[in-house]
């Protein structure tokens, strides 16, 4: 008799224990807190433009409720932002990012300073698929890539780690063109003013969907052409630009190809750092799927001029990383040797 009234009593505890000494919910967590959400380069870019009208709705889809923040985290072509979100950001579902897809493979081409191993972000969806593009400044007389086949083209750069000096530097060695890239501009807006302002005659790596949302003006009043695609498929709405991958003629340079465009096709890709929980997790990426179909958010994409192509969740991102991380060794080696390079 003695026994029983004892375990009774911690039956009875258990019972009343207040909703604090239970696990927590993620609406319960989310209530009333930030949601950091963060972006490798700086306002008016291109990734900045779909960070933030992503921002601007998915909070309405997680549960709880949380204010979602945008934040600029500009430096090293993105990677300040990705090595922060990875290595340093709270690991508890407040913090996201959307990380330049061209960083992905950086560990696999021996970049030290990418801290971060790709497979293990708590990756959440991609807002469009893309196609990275060679523009010429119409002023400058670069109208086709004939024109890059002929003569030297001054292209503006990030750096040359970055895409905008890697791109042209894995074109030329594929088909021969000839671009120099002239590096030290911050970011694709800052390239931007320099090609409007005759510094430069073009810019290599801008998406198209970049080239929508950050600079519709240019379009709208032909002050460039688009002088090649590089993507497994062309863009639909870019069918008589040359696509680089269509004039490769074997199939280790079409691997090496695909080793740096084809992370085009994460397009704008969304993520938690490693660690998040996993129903913390699984919320974001219930989410973002929500977010992809609410009719408001669908209005703003168009609003904004953006590319909305082929949203996917994080399944896809996973598997396209997982190929490209299991690329032959002398394909890698080849790309990594174009990347390290200087010029």
């Amino acid at each position: 008799m003695n026994g029983t009234r004892p375990m009774a009593a911690l039956v009875c505890a258990l019972l009343l224990a207040p909703a604090a000494a239970r696990a927590q919910s993620v609406e319960e967590f989310y209530r009333g807190k930030n949601l950091r959400f963060l972006v490798g380069y700086g306002p008016g870019t291109g990734y900045d433009v779909y960070m933030r009208v992503v921002q601007r709705h998915i909070g309405r889809h997680i549960p709880g409720k949380p204010n979602v923040v945008p934040e600029n985290m500009p430096g090293a072509g993105g990677l300040v932002m990705t090595n922060y979100l990875y290595n340093v950001a709270p690991r508890d579902g407040t913090a996201i990012g959307l990380p330049s897809r061209n960083l992905v493979t950086d560990p696999l081409h021996g970049n030290d300073a990418a801290k971060f191993e790709a497979l293990k972000f708590g990756w959440i969806g991609s807002v469009s698929s893309d196609v990275s593009t060679c523009l010429g400044w119409r002023a400058s007389g670069v109208n086709t890539l004939q024109d890059a086949l002929t003569r030297e083209i001054k292209i503006g750069g990030n750096g040359p780690q970055t895409d905008s000096a890697i791109a042209p530097r894995m074109i030329n060695h594929l088909i021969g063109t000839k671009f120099k890239v002239y590096n030290g501009y911050p970011d694709s807006a800052a390239v931007g003013i320099a090609m409007e302002q005759n510094e430069v005659e073009g810019y290599c790596g801008f998406t198209f969907g970049s080239v929508r949302s950050a600079r519709p003006v240019w379009l709208e009043k032909n002050l460039i052409s688009v002088i090649a695609q590089m993507a497994p498929e062309k863009h639909p709405d870019l069918p008589d630009v040359p696509n680089i991958y269509d004039l490769l003629k074997d199939e280790e340079s079409r691997q090496a190809f695909m080793l740096v465009f084809g992370l085009g096709k994460m397009g704008r890709p969304v993520t938690a750092p490693p660690g998040v929980p996993a129903d913390r997790l699984q919320a974001l990426r219930t989410a973002f799927a929500e977010t992809m179909k609410d009719p408001e958010f669908l209005a703003d994409i168009r609003k904004s001029n953006i590319d909305f192509d082929g949203p996917s969740g994080a399944e896809p991102i996973e598997k396209l990383i997982a190929q490209l991380y299991a690329m032959p060794k002398k394909v890698v080696d080849r790309v990594t040797d174009l990347r390290n390079r200087m010029d």
